[in-house]
């Protein structure tokens, strides 16, 4: 930590007992051991009286985002919000449909009038489309026909085999 050498440790333990005396030095090295252990303490001290800071300061926060959130949940309205969204599709759908009702008469003012119609332009010829009819099988058909078909498979032919 402080990379001091044995030979510096034995430097120093010569020279305190040289000042201090050998008789004294006993009662040094524990006057400097107590202190150290109060300065260890304080420091203790210290640190738990931050940490307790800390947590209480995060406490707070933590009430004071309770108290929003509660807030917010006294402000819930949502029958207000639903009315809401629903005013806004009602207008979306009136405006769809206002430019569609104004897209056929535009369409059909332009069928009508031949000075629209550029020269030269021959008139389109309806078209005429054809639906294939389908035939709905009761499910009990289905099987019945699935089954005869499997049938006629599995039966061997009218070869002889020897």
């Amino acid at each position: 930590m402080f990379d001091i050498a044995w030979t510096e440790l034995l430097l120093v333990a010569v020279v305190a007992i040289l000042v201090v005396g050998p008789k004294e030095l006993p009662g040094m090295l524990r006057t400097i051991g107590r202190t150290i252990g109060s300065l260890r303490r304080m420091a203790g001290e210290f640190q738990s009286t931050l940490n307790d800071a800390v947590k209480e300061t995060e406490k707070q926060s933590g009430i004071d985002e309770m108290r929003k959130q509660a807030d917010a949940a006294q402000n819930f309205n949502p029958l207000a919000d639903l009315k809401k969204t629903l005013a806004d599709e009602k207008k979306k759908l009136q405006d769809s449909m206002t430019k569609a009702e104004g897209d056929v008469k535009s369409s059909l003012d332009g069928e009508g009038s031949l000075e629209n119609k550029p020269a030269g332009m021959p008139e389109a010829a309806p078209v005429k489309a054809e639906v294939p009819v389908q035939k709905v099988v009761p499910s009990a058909e289905l099987s019945c026909a699935q089954k005869a078909k499997e049938d006629t498979a599995d039966t061997p032919s009218g070869k002889d085999e020897s």
